[in-house]
């Protein structure tokens, strides 16, 4: 019987996929998305991510930062229950977050159970929280990087006065993979990293991704995305000949009612009716060529088989 974050160092493809450099690309999508959410929730214009010669990546944005405070029922702070508690977050309860990406609460703690050290600093109510861990276990490091000595210590975050204005707030995560859980000469995938960003800035307007390449440190580069123009730059950039026409935005939103599981305050699972409200964007445009590119979308996450909303478009 495996506890905890052990199921997910056991078996990381059941996770993550694979674990090749597809795998490690897909725990930086997991850290962004997290991210994404909050600029989708209305609360994060910035997203920095950063690839250091070590290896570690780094993913910082200007959110609201994760919660520090105790969460009653597990007696653990926001911090600590979201990096190593799986199926915890903001995503499962009645409106935490409308739409939400990702492997759903499991994202920050599956990245935490396949790194060999991962440092979390939030920025949140006119202070600085830090906390570490080491392959899923929170504690305190005596030096840098994850071959320093490490001491297990669990309890809330430490906290330290914020230079900046008190209204600066947001999340920085860094990791350090544990590279024996991957197959040998494994390494993010930069051009798959870069794709994900760009198509994350076209689909969320208004947001920016940046990615810092700092690998190669006679050799740093920086991409930066922002677009304001959504889904109708997107199918611009997508076209792969010249226009006939411009293109045609085509927006909807609608309410349905969905059965969900939720916890009481017993904490018993109940069934309850919600309303939802869909929203669809669509953008199309006709081309010179006879060449059909489709692609679609479910809560900015690429549904690359299709599904009931694309059948829907190409029937109308």
């Amino acid at each position: 019987m495996l506890e905890g974050l052990e199921a997910v160092r056991k078996r990381p493809g059941m996770y993550i996929g694979s674990t090749d450099s597809k795998g490690l690309t897909h725990l930086v999508h997991e850290i962004v998305d997290n991210a994404v959410d909050e600029a989708l929730a209305g609360h994060c214009e910035r997203i920095e991510v950063q690839l250091y010669p070590d290896g570690s990546v780094q993913v910082s944005d200007d959110g609201r930062g994760i919660p520090v405070d105790v969460e009653p029922r597990s007696g653990l702070t926001g911090v600590e229950l979201v990096m190593t508690k799986l199926h915890a977050g903001g995503k499962f309860g009645g409106g935490g977050y409308k739409t939400s990406g990702g492997l759903h609460g499991v994202g920050a703690s599956v990245v935490n159970a396949l790194s060999a050290r991962v440092d979390v600093v939030v920025r949140r109510g006119g202070r600085v929280h830090t906390m570490s861990f080491a392959r899923g276990v929170p504690g305190v490091f005596a030096g840098e990087g994850p071959a320093a000595a490490f001491t297990p210590k669990p309890g809330p975050p430490v906290a330290g006065k914020a230079s900046g204005p008190k209204s600066t707030t947001g999340t920085t995560i860094r990791w350090w993979p544990d590279l024996p859980l991957f197959i040998r000469g494994s390494a993010v995938d930069v051009h798959a990293l870069i794709a994900r960003l760009r198509q994350t800035a076209y689909l969320v307007p208004g947001l920016t991704l940046v990615l810092r390449d700092e690998r190669d440190p006679a050799a740093p580069s920086e991409e930066s995305f922002r677009f304001v123009g959504g889904t109708v730059d997107f199918v611009t950039h997508l076209a792969p000949d010249s226009p006939v026409c411009d293109p045609v935005h085509l927006t909807g939103a609608g309410t349905y009612n969905e059965t969900v599981a939720v916890l009481d305050g017993a904490g018993h699972m109940s069934t309850e009716t919600v309303e939802r409200t869909c929203e669809v964007d669509v953008a199309l445009r006709w081309g010179t060529g006879y060449d059909t590119v489709v692609q679609s979308f479910c809560n900015v996450v690429r549904t690359g088989h299709g599904g009931t909303h694309q059948n829907g478009f190409e029937r109308a």
